[in-house]
């Protein structure tokens, strides 16, 4: 009986121990938008624990899937599809407390905001209008905005590139993000309980 006992507190500890770690450890967020042609795709993948565990959303227009990996082995793989059922919004009660859904959401917006850092910034962008001289204007603007987003992250590695024969915009963008979760508990709280009488 005592071992038992023993082996229920042990486990016990090691649980709070994890959903310490968990909160204490900042989050590692990284999100990549990808558009070639027509096709266009986002991931976004957290790193829990220094990447012990991690979840990644895939969407694009083959697939829309959630995968929950631990110590590199798949636990959960689950299909996002949309299933065809009609769920009744009630916009007349969204409408009514517009306000305070928009103040609860700018509140959550600037508490994440304040406590998440940008870790790094890459890929690369090819654009072109169908006017040569408004795609070097829009290319001088995104090399001004690639220049102030290295000014403030030096790794940032944006490769810009015109295209004057063709109408096109394709991009392969990631950036990488740090947030601790302990950071986020009250504001989120605080969130879901000026909201909860909107949903």
């Amino acid at each position: 009986m005592m071992d038992l006992m023993l082996i229920l507190v042990i486990v016990l500890a090691i649980i709070l121990v994890l959903i310490a770690a968990t909160l204490i450890i900042p989050v590692d967020i990284s999100v990549r938008l990808f558009k070639e042609g027509p096709l266009a795709q986002v991931q976004m993948s957290f790193g829990f624990l220094k990447g012990t565990a991690s979840c990644r959303l895939d969407f694009s227009p083959e697939k829309r899937e959630f995968r929950l990996r631990v110590l590199g082995v798949t636990l959960l793989r689950r299909d996002l599809e949309r299933k065809e059922e009609k769920k009744l919004t009630n916009w007349k009660k969204i409408v009514w407390n517009a306000n305070e859904l928009y103040d609860a959401g700018k509140d959550l917006a600037g508490a994440l905001t304040k406590n998440i850092s940008i870790k790094r910034l890459g890929g690369r962008v090819k654009v072109g209008l169908s006017d040569p001289s408004q795609t070097g204007m829009l290319i001088g603007f995104l090399y001004a905005g690639s220049g102030i987003a290295k000014a403030f992250l030096p790794e940032t590695q944006l490769k810009i590139e015109p295209s004057f024969e063709e109408e096109q915009m394709d991009a392969d963008i990631g950036i990488g993000l740090s947030l601790p979760l302990f950071k986020t508990v009250i504001p989120l709280i605080h969130f879901f309980r000026r909201t909860k009488k909107v949903f």
